[in-house]
């Protein structure tokens, strides 16, 4: 009987620290809520009971399908482009020192510059599409580089040695290496992405629909039950999201060893 509990421990402990982690962050919640006793903090259970007129009006998954068209559009581009451009900057030092200010002045500038700068150039319809895109493009870049350097010198040595094509390379050992590297920027940019999105979204006012224009309408009648209520929608979004990437990794990972 032990055994099999702390199988199913070593099997479900993330799990379970995650649950331990949520049911924290929840109490630590209530308790700032009842010690504050403002209308700016409402309790779990008021932001959970507002969920269900939000996921009873069909606007709201309007809202969410906007939003998530925006995001994953953006976060897929900048995917996309930074790991091919990734790939350059790791295995090229001259386009690695080249691509160095533009990536510096991504990754220093402040988000709220961006938002401005891209809101007051540019339509207010792409601008959340540019604006992710931008925050997303150097994580990874980055991401893609750092996992390509953090390869063992003695594999680097040996391609060279065995005058392996930098193509062939590159798929046989270069990516599937750098894989994990890859991954964490990838999940990193979808939530750092819905934030921005939404900011963005916000920032345009009543003038596109998200869920960033909903936060803005609740936010001009002052009810925060509903833009909490919707954060937790956002919060559940990238959640999922995050998820499916995992197990995605994992059948991937089952694949590549299959056939490799």
């Amino acid at each position: 009987m032990k055994e099999k509990i702390k199988a199913a421990y070593k099997k479900y402990k993330a799990l379970i620290y995650i649950i331990l982690g949520i049911i924290a962050f929840i109490l630590l919640w209530w308790l700032l809520s009842l010690t504050l006793k403002t209308s700016l903090l409402p309790s779990p259970l008021k932001v959970i009971v507002s969920l269900g007129p939000l996921l009873a009006d069909s606007y709201t998954y309007i809202s969410i399908g906007w939003t998530l068209l925006r995001l994953f559009t953006s976060v897929v581009v900048g995917f996309v482009l930074g790991s091919i451009l990734g790939i350059f900057g790791a295995l090229n030092k001259a386009f690695y020192n080249f691509m160095r200010p533009f990536i510096i002045v991504l990754r220093t500038l402040p988000t709220a510059t961006i938002i401005y700068l891209i809101i007051a150039l540019s339509r207010t319809v792409i601008a959340p599409f540019i604006i992710v895109f931008l925050i997303v493009f150097p994580l990874c870049y980055e991401a893609l580089i750092s996992g390509i350097k953090s390869i063992d010198e003695n594999i680097i040595m040996a391609l060279k040695i065995d005058g392996t094509k930098t193509l062939r390379a590159i798929y046989r050992i270069y990516l599937p290496l750098a894989w994990p590297n890859l991954i964490l920027g990838l999940v990193t940019s979808l939530g750092l992405g819905m934030k921005v999105c939404i900011m963005a979204e916000i920032l345009s006012g009543d003038n596109i629909p998200g869920l960033g224009r909903l936060i803005y309408l609740y936010y001009m009648n002052v009810d925060m039950d509903n833009i909490l209520a919707i954060s937790l929608i956002a919060i559940i979004l990238i959640g999922l999201t995050d998820i499916a990437i995992h197990y995605a990794k994992k059948l991937l990972q089952k694949y590549t060893t299959k056939n490799g």
